[in-house]
């Protein structure tokens, strides 16, 4: 079975990245990369990559994650903040603490990708 069925699907998957951006959006220290985005469409995107990141069913079919944050400036503390906030949401969704650093683990292989500070 896979992390992404383990986890609950789609659906399971999708909340917990809603969860993730409400967690985020209330830190000031990560919150200012998300000022003027829509944050149902990133909700989305993020939700899709995840999916497929996780095992789901279908592939990842947006832009490339280093291309997205190449100037953004994200440094390596910001990056494990927003792993906390990824933490914690799956936390507070009731998955099984071995699932969520499975799923952290998922995380945090694109950090070469998305810090760039």
């Amino acid at each position: 079975m896979t992390l992404f069925e383990q986890l609950g699907g789609e659906a399971a998957v999708t909340a917990v990245t809603a969860q993730f951006y409400a967690n985020i959006q209330a830190d000031a220290t990560v919150a200012n990369f998300f000022n003027g985005i829509n944050m149902a469409d990133q909700t989305n995107k993020t939700a899709s990559f995840l999916c497929a990141a996780l095992g789901g069913p279908k592939a990842w079919g947006g832009r490339n994650l280093k291309e997205v944050h190449a100037n953004m400036g994200v440094t390596n503390a910001q990056f494990t903040t927003v792993i906390g906030h990824l933490r914690s949401a799956l936390t507070s969704a009731g998955v099984a603490a071995d699932l969520v650093e499975q799923t952290v683990a998922v995380a945090e292989t694109v950090r070469g990708d998305v810090v760039t500070a």
